[in-house]
């Protein structure tokens, strides 16, 4: 589940860049996420409603309530417990690619971010570079973005109304093989707001497992209701106090 809402965090961000679209500066939305999951080969149904917020470069996304059908009560309740209200938060900054995450109900905290050459390697300049950016430099980018990728694809479906708000609708697949692993396939719809910066009103996610004990299954993000905001510099901090885990799935437990 929280590997799912990562996922959705980070296409968030990475969406409207890859078009090269330019986004609002920020906005606060609200809305439900719903996952039907293979865990081992075992279904699991998951519902519950997420607030989003968004400023510059930082992606926050926050698990508001969850609920598990088809489950016990004493087991949902048991599982619910670990969410109370915003008690999931994943963080995305754009501009570093740090993803974070922490609990509010066990006060813990994770926050990776992705190696970088070192910076003797980079060739030093005095340029500063021009003001709508490096062209060469953000195809230099997205080529290493896609080192690891089989193959992908990103098709226009259609352009819909979607929550009182008209958007663009796209269809993307990617196969990914990191060193060592197995192949990983994703297929994602998105409905970006033609209004809002082509901000993803609707994101469908399937991710096919490798293996079988690896997670798989269809998460689907539905932002019912979007404003145009600019949230304090403090809400995409992770807060003080917290203990660092080593996963992103550890903030759960106790």
């Amino acid at each position: 589940m929280i590997r799912t809402l990562a996922a959705a965090t980070a296409l968030l961000c990475t969406a409207s860049p890859v078009l090269g679209a330019n986004a609002i500066p920020g906005l606060r939305s609200s809305g439900t996420i719903v996952v039907q999951a293979d865990v081992q080969g075992q279904p699991v149904n998951v519902g519950g409603k997420v607030a989003l917020y968004h400023k510059g470069a930082l992606y926050r996304l926050d698990l508001l309530s969850l609920g598990f059908p088809g489950t016990s009560a004493d087991v949902s309740a048991a599982m619910s417990s670990l969410i109370a209200p915003g008690g999931v938060s994943i963080v995305y900054d754009g501009a570093t690619q740090t993803l974070s995450a922490w609990s509010s109900a066990n006060r813990t905290y994770y926050t990776a971010t992705p190696q970088r050459a070192p910076a003797s390697a980079a060739p030093a300049t005095t340029e500063t570079p021009p003001a709508g950016g490096d062209p060469l430099a953000t195809l230099a980018n997205l080529a290493g973005a896609l080192h690891d990728v089989e193959s992908a694809t990103i098709q226009l479906v259609g352009h819909t109304t979607v929550n009182g708000h008209p958007a663009t609708d796209l269809d993307v697949t990617m196969k990914r093989q990191l060193p060592g692993r197995p192949l990983e396939d994703y297929h994602a719809r998105l409905a970006l707001a033609d209004d809002l910066g082509d901000f993803p009103l609707q994101i469908s996610f399937q991710s096919v497992p490798a293996t079988k004990s690896a997670f798989g299954g269809v998460m689907k993000l539905d932002f019912t209701t979007v404003q145009r905001d600019a949230p304090d510099d403090a809400v995409f901090l992770i807060p003080a106090g917290y203990t660092r885990v080593t996963s992103i799935t550890a903030i759960l437990k106790r």
